[in-house]
């Protein structure tokens, strides 16, 4: 209720017949320097959905295969088909939802590969692939490696702090998990200057509204307050999967999403 507040106050004074700053730089300032990376980090998306299309238009071409992970996040598929690409799906293992980064490597090594798509943790499986295998696959596939941290707020895991380190590398992230804001869709996308100028150029020119910025950037600045939310839906979950484990027939796998 308290940022609700905050966010309806400051909506009062929006110019609303002005267009929206084109690259959101408020809001790409203030989450950039949370990471310890500046505006040319940074690109800020009308959702991640929006940004996983903006890359594969960059960094694929009509024809061009696309990785990743099945089961893992819908709009992958569904932009990689809009686009053009060849949609390549590796199963996981089906005992324990494990990553398969040799059948990956497998297929990124071919000469037609462009970008490979990793959810960390996957969606729907809800866990985290081995670290050291999605790094083998950054170092050795010689393509761009997407890594989605969606659902990072629910584990803590990242590689924003490697972004310095491979020039391939690519992380998402959203603010309608979390933060709650999934009907203003708003998103962002983390990585090096040279990557993120290839994404501005085929960036919409307003692709963020106003109000959208507005209310992501008081929730950004007010996180402190959902760190309670946060982890009571930690709390929860851990509690109904010891519960459907109680039951005969059923297994319910470890999540470190919501």
């Amino acid at each position: 209720e308290d940022i609700i507040k905050k966010i309806l106050s400051k909506a009062k004074n929006l110019e609303y017949s002005r267009y929206p700053n084109a690259n959101s730089v408020k809001l790409s300032e203030t989450v950039a320097s949370f990471w310890g990376l500046n505006r040319s980090n940074i690109v800020i998306g009308n959702g991640s959905d929006e940004l996983i299309d903006y890359l594969i238009k960059a960094f694929s071409e009509k024809g061009r295969r696309i990785i990743t992970s099945v089961p893992s996040f819908a709009m992958y598929k569904i932009y990689s088909i809009i686009n053009g690409s060849n949609f390549v799906q590796i199963p996981l293992s089906q005992s324990n939802f494990s990553l398969n980064e040799d059948k990956v490597l497998e297929e990124a090594k071919k000469e037609d590969s462009s970008i490979v798509f990793i959810a960390y943790p996957n969606a729907p499986t809800g866990n985290y692939f081995a670290e050291d295998k999605i790094i083998k696959i950054i170092e050795e596939s010689g393509c761009l490696v997407v890594v989605d941290e969606a659902y990072y707020e629910f584990g803590e895991k990242t590689f924003v702090p490697l972004i310095s380190q491979y020039d391939n590398l690519v992380i998402l992230r959203t603010f309608s998990k979390a933060y709650s804001l999934a009907s203003l869709r708003v998103g962002y996308l983390l990585s090096n200057p040279e990557i993120i100028n290839e994404v501005r150029k085929v960036k919409s020119p307003f692709n963020v509204n106003t109000f959208s910025q507005l209310a992501a950037q008081a929730v950004f600045e007010n996180k402190e307050i959902l760190k309670d939310s946060i982890e009571k839906i930690i709390k929860e979950r851990e509690r109904l999967i010891n519960r459907i484990n109680e039951l005969p027939s059923f297994k319910a796998h470890p999540s470190r999403t919501n």
